[in-house]
């Protein structure tokens, strides 16, 4: 081995057997340099048999899949209100956040994506659920899968980009953008979205992916359940029926976590579970009709939310919009580059006109509509009702850890940083969420 011998002929090269010129070197010197000599050659050896060691370490060390679970409309404080003893499980073995922030608007789209990508929706332009975009002479629509599965309405760079560069494997069973081509690239493996999709057929899925070996298996896996946020809307937060929902989203993930535990890799997943935004109750009277207070005819588009419209006047009628809105209670109404920058929101073009706010607990809506939903969100993200969950365990997370709540495009360093790579560059840092960490030296960020 090239090693032992560079060590021994230096050993060699000190002359420990040649014969002294002067023989009156005595017998005691001599026995040193022969014990110089053997001492020389053993550390040699172990030297040599180290560095093969590690070598073997290395070529045979398992390596550790990241799985992100995104639990829609989970509020922050679901798992107090209701038995929920698998997300607790992953608290008492792992990291759990005060609450996750979403970003402004606190809709499903835009957070998504922002967890993603690290970016605020202002710049990675998905701007809502949808969206008119100027430029492309385009609608973007949840609703219609043509456009979800278009690359071009979406901006930055989501994880599964990140990765697929730097030659690590992906895989996403519905989550916002891996549908389409971004950067012409999408996750290795990937599902088109369906809410009917069984949930035990998805665990099996992911749990399959899993189970590959390890130059198959992927090394992010991101997936999506929706219901607790359609029961949310549908009964309010903290109904009975609501909290009986939560309850079954805790159960499959226990079913999630028993089967990872059947696998013989089981210490080299990190586990990891959000939620894109909370949920508020809507008040009495919350509704405010907008055509009670301003000429609609001055509309050309409003698109968005029942909290949040993104308003498009016709031409030379922003002004005069804008001060009927003005004068409407619990609503706030920006043009657009006026918008307070804690929103980090309504510079890009898609956001139009006028950016339209109601209060939490208010529904910006139309007479000729019928409202009946009991909850909702898409409101001020500093608002408590709109934050989110964050529960992580693995060999990567510290156990037993709560940390204060962050921003959830900071995901998106996060998981970076467990696959091992540098992350684009985005509004987000790791720094947030460094104290779930065990350690960060090997960042390289």
């Amino acid at each position: 081995m090239t090693m032992p011998a560079q060590y021994f002929t230096r050993c060699l090269d000190l002359k420990f057997f040649a014969h002294s010129h002067d023989e009156r070197v005595s017998g005691a010197n001599s026995y040193m340099r022969f014990f110089n000599l053997c001492f020389c050659v053993v550390f040699c050896v172990l030297v040599a048999w180290g560095c093969q060691t590690q070598a073997g370490d290395e070529a045979n060390r398992e390596k550790t899949t990241t799985v992100i679970l995104s639990l829609d409309g989970f509020r922050w404080d679901y798992a107090d209100h209701t038995h929920t003893p698998h997300l607790d499980r992953i608290a008492e073995k792992g990291v759990r956040a005060e609450g996750l922030i979403p970003v402004f608007p606190s809709g499903t789209f835009p957070n998504h994506y922002s967890m993603a990508t690290g970016l605020y929706p202002d710049n990675h332009g998905i701007v809502a659920n949808r969206f008119t975009c100027p430029v492309l002479h385009e609608d973007y629509n949840k609703g219609d899968r043509a456009t979800v599965r278009s690359g071009r309405f979406y901006g930055g760079e989501p994880i599964w980009v990140t990765a697929h560069k730097n030659n690590l494997k992906t895989a996403c069973f519905f989550w916002v953008g891996s549908e389409a081509d971004v950067m012409g690239i999408r996750p290795d493996r990937w599902q088109k979205y369906s809410n009917d999709f069984p949930y035990g057929d998805r665990i099996d899925s992911v749990v399959h992916w899993l189970s590959l070996p390890m130059e198959d298996r992927p090394d992010i896996i991101m997936w999506y359940y929706h219901q607790t946020d359609s029961d949310g809307h549908r009964h309010g937060p903290l109904g009975d029926s609501l909290l009986l929902t939560v309850q079954m989203k805790d159960s499959l993930i226990g079913v999630f976590l028993d089967g990872i535990d059947q696998l013989p890799h089981r210490d080299h997943i990190n586990f990891i579970v959000v939620s894109d935004h909370g949920m508020t109750e809507i008040k009495s009277d919350g509704v405010i009709y907008l055509d009670h207070y301003a000429d609609t005819s001055m509309i050309e588009i409003a698109d968005g939310s029942s909290a949040v419209l993104n308003i498009k006047a016709k031409e030379g009628k922003a002004e005069t919009l804008y001060r009927s809105l003005s004068e409407i209670e619990n609503v706030s109404v920006w043009k657009r580059g006026e918008v307070p920058e804690r929103f980090h929101y309504g510079n890009h073009p898609r956001t139009h006109d006028l950016i339209v706010l109601a209060d939490l607990g208010y529904v910006l809506g139309w007479s000729w509509r019928n409202y009946t939903f009991r909850g909702n969100h898409g409101y001020d993200n500093q608002e408590r009702d709109m934050h989110g969950i964050f529960y992580a365990k693995g060999p990567d997370f510290k156990a037993g850890e709560t940390i204060p709540a962050f921003k959830n495009l900071h995901i998106y360093p996060l998981l970076a940083h467990l696959l091992g790579i540098q992350p684009a560059r985005s509004d987000a840092e790791l720094e947030p969420v460094k104290k779930a960490l065990f350690s960060v030296k090997n960042n390289k960020q």
